[in-house]
């Protein structure tokens, strides 16, 4: 029996409903797209214009109830423009967002349920909202907003555990359906572990169990292929053996089980619930410097992957995890004396280690997911891969926001002579001219020669020589509105603060990752100059998955997450959803990276092409005083055209000054100033 909270107990939790609805808004407005309705000429369906309010209301109540969606549609759309009390208008908001679905106008159906949410938050204590919610997503065809949703629900634990196991299920059914059925099982076994009580917990199992009576019986024999034959007494699996035993799709399966013999008796009664049991032990080797320079950092990396194998244990899951040191002299005979079953290796941390990996034929026999931005002269996806940040997903995530979303179409690079500069000028010129950037100018500075940076900030602008004998000259507009600096954030500062000595506050400035990192522990920063700026990073500590990581921590230690804790974290919830065996092949692994696409990261998330070529979706910040903040594309691009308007009367009113100069002689000006 469904279960839908009472009035009185949603009301109870409206402050902290309402303040998760604070957090849900940015989720509701990506992909947000407003679809004008059809009119009643293309539709061939009328409504009375003049009625009064009360007679529109039955009209579309009649409608409604004898399922003629496209004709309730228009008359609730219509209705919602009518001054409704506010049951009422919530109500014709829910019949909007139904009609809509059921008409196929999904985006009208998303943005009903979006303003009903708006209207009344303690919507989102209920599960019809979010069933709708769910479905009207799928129908659009949108993994991103309902991977964003998934995420949201995951993070906000005070709404009732029926609306999240409910909206589990409804996303395991989405990833079944995709063919991601290892996600889906362990989706919900994690959730099922985290239901409050046994009582909830035999909820879940009930309605589970309806669900997967419906189910076709190819999704209940790709379900079954992964479970195998164990699993009796663990959720999700034993009820999938008995659907699979009820079908007689399993004729082998033990009909003697314990389960299927009583089958009154709820899962969570039975010892050893939790545990998902078949998927057998997890073996993974980190390979880390573990002592010397980088060993704070490897210990961090370390942690996050000791934080993922208790999560797992919890959830049933055994991995085995050891750690070897990088910096001893004898790594690679520890490497290489492992049992067969550390089919995955992570790291190293650095090229060196790798060089020696590529040299020594350790690529053969381990599957080596290191943590470095590229492998050199190893191929990626045949002899090794990636787990990490790379130069091209930061220049990727820049060049998108700098053309799809803000709408620039001309940059300029300004670079310093160093090896990383050069490097990272490089790929995001490369990934410039693959997306239809075009490149108006570039300059490379001396690093250290901070007063030399004034003349090459002038030659990127191309200032005209005889400004330096007349500094009241209108300055010329740059034919660019964005400029790639890669530098680290302290050179950033003083390097950026130049462009305003020619007037260059209207452009974008584009960092790298290196500003991100340097601005998560900064305080008080001068971003007077950063206005309209932006850099990747891997690490929002904001994010649900970041939160959760964070909150696991709490339980036993005072540690602060952040990228390298993340990083662990989410290599080992990687290798364990990935399961190699002993005997993988390149093909192998490339194939199961796909099925790894749904995996919740706590770091920016990554995926693999077929070719087993990573990409991670980084996260997109501008600077601010606190440190950093998302990126709103919207209004950075709104700040940049507002910027740019104020130049152009600026220029345009010098200009203007210079011509009244020349016909009214030296006795003054005969034009106003424009205002701000």
């Amino acid at each position: 029996m469904r279960h839908t909270p009472r009035r009185s107990g949603i009301h109870a939790k409206a402050s902290s409903i309402l303040a998760a609805l604070a957090l849900l808004a940015p989720l509701l407005a990506a992909g947000c797209v407003e679809l004008s309705l059809p009119s009643p000429s293309q539709t061939q369906l009328e409504a009375p214009q003049e009625q009064s309010t009360e007679d529109l209301a039955k009209d579309a109540e009649g409608f409604w109830s004898s399922g003629n969606y496209p004709q309730s549609e228009l008359l609730y759309n219509r209705l919602l423009e009518r001054d409704l009390g506010p049951d009422e208008r919530l109500q014709a908001m829910s019949r909007l967002a139904q009609s809509a679905y059921n008409s196929r106008h999904f985006y009208q159906s998303k943005s009903a349920l979006d303003r009903m949410v708006v209207a009344d938050g303690t919507v989102l204590a209920s599960w019809p909202w979010h069933e709708q919610y769910i479905r009207t997503l799928g129908a659009l065809n949108r993994p991103d907003l309902l991977e964003n949703h998934r995420a949201w629900l995951a993070a906000h634990t005070e709404l009732p555990f029926d609306v999240r196991s409910r909206a589990v299920m409804a996303f395991a059914g989405i990833y079944v359906r995709n063919g991601d059925i290892a996600r889906a099982i362990e989706l919900l076994a994690r959730t099922h572990s985290q239901a409050p009580d046994n009582k909830a917990k035999a909820a879940m199992e009930a309605e589970y169990a309806e669900q997967l009576r419906d189910l076709p019986e190819a999704q209940i024999q790709a379900l079954v292929q992964l479970v195998g034959a164990s699993g009796q007494a663990s959720f999700p699996h034993a009820l999938i053996q008995r659907e699979a035993q009820r079908r007689t799709l399993t004729p082998h399966a033990d009909a003697a089980s314990p389960l299927l013999a009583q089958s009154s008796q709820t899962l969570s009664d039975r010892p050893g619930s939790l545990v998902p049991a078949g998927l057998g032990t997890v073996r993974v080797a980190l390979l880390l410097p573990l002592t010397g320079r980088y060993a704070p950092t490897a210990a961090k990396v370390l942690r996050g992957a000791e934080v993922a194998q208790a999560r797992l244990a919890a959830q049933g899951r055994t991995v085995e995890i050891r750690a070897i040191n990088a910096d001893a002299p004898d790594w690679r005979e520890k490497l290489a004396a492992l049992p067969p079953t550390f089919s995955v290796v992570g790291g190293p941390m650095l090229v060196e280690g790798f060089r020696d990996m590529l040299k020594g034929g350790v690529l053969a026999s381990r599957a080596v997911f290191a943590f470095l931005p590229d492998l050199g002269e190893a191929q990626e996806g045949a002899q090794a891969w990636r787990f990490f940040t790379s130069p091209t997903d930061q220049m990727r995530a820049l060049v998108d926001l700098t053309y799809d979303q803000l709408g620039i179409r001309s940059v300029a690079v300004l670079a310093p002579k160093t090896r990383y500069g050069q490097r990272m000028a490089e790929v995001f010129q490369a990934e410039a001219k693959a997306k239809g950037l075009r490149l108006a100018a570039n300059e490379y500075y001396p690093p250290k020669d901070h007063p030399h940076w004034l003349h090459n900030v002038e030659r990127l602008l191309k200032i005209p020589e005889a400004f330096h004998r007349n500094k009241n000259m209108p300055l010329p507009m740059p034919d660019f509105e964005a400029v790639f600096v890669p530098e680290d954030w302290t050179q950033s500062e003083l390097l950026v603060s130049n462009f305003h000595f020619f007037e260059g506050q209207h452009l974008v400035f584009l960092g790298t990752e290196l500003w991100s990192v340097a601005l998560d522990n900064a305080k008080d920063i001068d971003d007077s100059y950063f206005q309209l700026a932006a850099c990747p990073g891997a690490w929002w500590s904001e994010a649900p998955a970041a939160k959760a990581l964070q909150a696991a921590l709490a339980e036993n230690s005072k540690d602060t997450a952040d990228f390298w804790l993340a990083l662990g974290h989410d290599f080992i919830n990687f290798a364990a959803l990935l399961n190699l065996p002993a005997d993988w092949t390149p093909a192998q692994v490339n194939t199961r990276l796909q099925s790894v696409r749904g995996l919740e990261f706590s770091m920016a998330p990554i995926s693999w092409d077929a070719e087993g070529r990573a990409r991670q979706n980084l996260y997109l910040f501008s600077p601010r005083k606190g440190g950093k903040v998302l990126v709103d594309p919207e209004e950075l691009r709104a700040a940049a055209a507002k910027a740019k308007n104020r130049r152009e009367r600026r220029l345009s009113y010098s200009r203007q000054l210079q011509r009244d100069k020349k016909l009214s002689g030296p006795s003054g000006s005969l034009t106003k100033e424009p205002a701000e």
